[in-house]
């Protein structure tokens, strides 16, 4: 009877929690590796310890994120740098409130017989977007290996799995992969022509939006969420977790553990992506802006660094 009223007790306060805990609408893109921090303060209790319950859509690339954020449909998103600042440059409501994935956890990966730029002559390659920064680093590379890129046909698509869908598929010769993708891809008979995290080092991923307006009223949830998240980060990055970390990535993007332990070595062991307490590197968004400045994809009087972040939403 004891331990009957004590599973009853907990259950309770349990059910209590549940009920009283805030619902966030979340904007993001896809389920893959660089979610990894979100998947883990759900399956970890992260969320559930801020209060919080986030109610994650997925919408498929990193524009809509930001159009559905500034439209009311969220109140934090996930977008990109430079689609963060070109969109707040363009007089968008929307500030950076923290550094979510700061480096580029992406490899282009090609068919096998596809060994250097020189191959993807008269080929096709599959890339988020025409003016996403990604695209840009990947003429770069084009360039300096000294070909032209527009010898190489480019179309695009927003998320990962429906790159990699269309690479197993044929219809293109390379395409932009994350984590666990490129691997799924490379024991697939699949080549890694580029590695953009070593590649496009000075540049970031992901960053996390919300509107000034929306802050002003809900600034708990913002902190609670990205307390969770910082959380989650610290939990991932500590070797102890490795085996539970695994498991959960190969839960939440539906691939073989085998791809997600790969994919463990190469962020905790190589590239370090997420960044610690969701700080929001500097030289990240002074890199950005003058891309976009270079780009003619905005002016420089029409953004500040400075006052396109607010980091007070932080935790210590």
């Amino acid at each position: 009877l004891l331990i009957a009223l004590g599973l009853a007790v907990t259950c309770g306060v349990q059910l209590a929690r549940a009920a009283d805990a805030k619902t966030l609408a979340v904007g993001d893109v896809a389920p893959i590796a660089p979610d990894w921090p979100s998947f883990i303060a759900k399956a970890k209790g992260f969320y559930e310890k801020e209060n919080l319950n986030p109610q994650i859509t997925y919408v498929g690339n990193v524009a809509n994120t930001v159009q559905q954020m500034v439209g009311g449909s969220f109140g934090i998103s996930i977008s990109t740098f430079d689609t963060a600042i070109r969109a707040i440059a363009k007089g968008a409501d929307a500030v950076m409130i923290g550094g979510y994935v700061v480096k580029y956890p992406y490899s282009i990966m090609s068919d096998a017989n596809i060994k250097n730029a020189d191959d993807m002559k008269g080929k096709r390659v599959i890339l988020p977007f025409q003016k996403d920064l990604v695209t840009f680093i990947w003429n770069q590379w084009v360039k300096s290996q000294g070909v032209d890129p527009k010898a190489i046909d480019q179309i695009y698509d927003g998320a990962t799995p429906n790159r990699y869908a269309a690479l197993v598929a044929h219809q293109v010769q390379a395409g932009l992969l994350s984590q666990p993708f490129d691997f799924r891809a490379a024991a697939e008979g699949y080549h890694k022509l580029l590695d953009l995290g070593a590649y496009g080092k000075d540049y970031g991923f992901l960053v996390i939006l919300s509107k000034p307006s929306w802050l002003k009223d809900h600034g708990d949830e913002a902190r609670s969420y990205l307390k969770a998240l910082s959380d989650a980060v610290d939990w991932l990055y500590d070797a102890k977790n490795h085996d539970e970390a695994v498991k959960i990535l190969a839960a939440n993007t539906q691939l073989s553990p085998q791809f997600a332990a790969q994919t463990y070595d190469y962020y905790i062991n190589e590239v370090k992506p997420f960044s610690r307490k969701l700080a929001i590197p500097s030289g990240v968004v002074e890199n950005t802006i003058k891309t976009l400045v270079e780009l003619g994809d905005i002016k420089e009087s029409e953004v500040d660094a400075k006052k396109i972040i607010d980091a007070s939403y932080l935790p210590k």
